[in-house]
C-alpha cells in the first residue's frame, strides 16, 4: 500500500512516540491486524477534529465501521483518558509544571459506595 498524504489531524511521531505504548499488548491468537493502530487513530483524530460523521472518513484511511469499532472499544477501556494524561503531563513538564493532584470525582466517589455490599443493601432496603 502507497503511503498516504498526511492529514492536519494526524498525530506527530513525537506524540506517538508517547501514546503508543499506553496500547493494550496483541493478543497471541487471531489474525494479524490489516490496519496499523496508527493509521485507526489518525481516522478519530480526523472525525473528531474535522466533525464529520463517522461514514465520511475519507477512503485512505481505515474503514469507518472499524474506526468506530476502536473508537467504542478504547473508550470502554479508558485509554483516552490515558491519553489525554500522558499528553497533558507531557506538555506540563516541559513547562516545569508538577503533575496535577488526582481527586476522585463525586460519581467516582457513589460508585465506590453502591459497589461496598453493606451499602447496597440499605439502597435496596430504603427502595422498598
Amino acid at each position: 500500500m502507497q503511503p498516504r498524504e498526511p492529514y492536519n489531524s494526524d498525530v506527530s511521531d513525537r506524540e506517538w512516540k508517547i501514546l503508543c505504548p499506553l496500547f493494550p499488548e496483541k493478543g497471541r491468537l487471531g489474525r494479524p491486524p490489516r490496519y496499523e493502530k496508527r493509521e485507526v487513530f489518525n481516522a478519530i483524530q480526523y472525525v473528531t477534529k474535522t466533525g464529520c460523521a463517522w461514514r465520511d472518513v475519507p477512503h485512505d484511511l481505515p474503514p469507518w465501521r472499524l474506526v468506530y469499532h476502536y473508537f467504542s472499544k478504547w473508550q470502554k477501556l479508558g485509554l483516552w483518558q490515558k491519553f489525554n494524561d500522558a499528553l497533558r503531563d507531557k506538555v506540563r513538564a516541559k513547562h516545569g509544571k508538577k503533575k496535577p493532584r488526582l481527586r476522585a470525582s463525586s460519581t467516582l466517589r457513589r460508585l465506590k459506595w453502591l459497589t461496598n455490599p453493606e451499602n447496597a443493601a440499605t439502597m435496596q432496603a430504603r427502595r422498598w
